[in-house]
């Protein structure tokens, strides 16, 4: 399986990036990329726990998602098993959305932090299981929501 790297170097501490990472109210400002928001999130931040999202677009349709905690090293590791879900949290294929896809697939998601000078270095490690087509739609999205995130620990400051 092909591994989408993303690496963004943040101005805020480890903590504050681990905060947003792993905070229901934190991830309800940034979890959702452009042109959406995030109207549910949930965090039950143990192994095996389970974070549940929504994203919303701005004509109303709703993807939801959730990710089962595999490894939770504060503050410097958090990985997830993601997949799409329906609104009840049961696993769905992405066709369930419209999107390329009839098997309900789980990819492993995971952000590591690193300390750098005053700021951080937030690198995201992610399974594509799509095929070529969706990857840069892929990076879009979740670049979208480093956007975000970036804005939001600015004014967190």
């Amino acid at each position: 399986m092909k591994k989408l790297t993303l690496e963004r170097s943040l101005a805020a501490p480890m903590g504050e990036v681990w905060e947003a990472l792993t905070n229901e109210d934190m991830l309800k400002k940034w979890w959702s990329p452009t042109g959406f928001e995030a109207p549910y999130i949930s965090v039950d931040l143990k192994k095996s726990g389970i974070f549940r999202y929504c994203h919303k677009s701005a004509d109303g349709k709703e993807f939801w998602g959730r990710g089962v905690y595999q490894v939770i090293e504060e503050p410097n590791l958090v990985s997830w098993l993601d997949t799409f879900t329906d609104e009840k949290g049961n696993p769905v294929p992405p066709s369930y959305y419209g999107m390329i896809g009839d098997v309900i697939t789980e990819s492993m998601v995971e952000f590591r932090l690193t300390a750098n000078n005053d700021g951080t270095i937030m690198k995201m490690i992610g399974d594509n299981p799509y095929d070529d087509s969706m990857l840069e739609e892929m990076k879009s999205g979740w670049n979208g929501m480093f956007d975000k995130l970036e804005v939001l620990l600015t004014q967190e400051l």
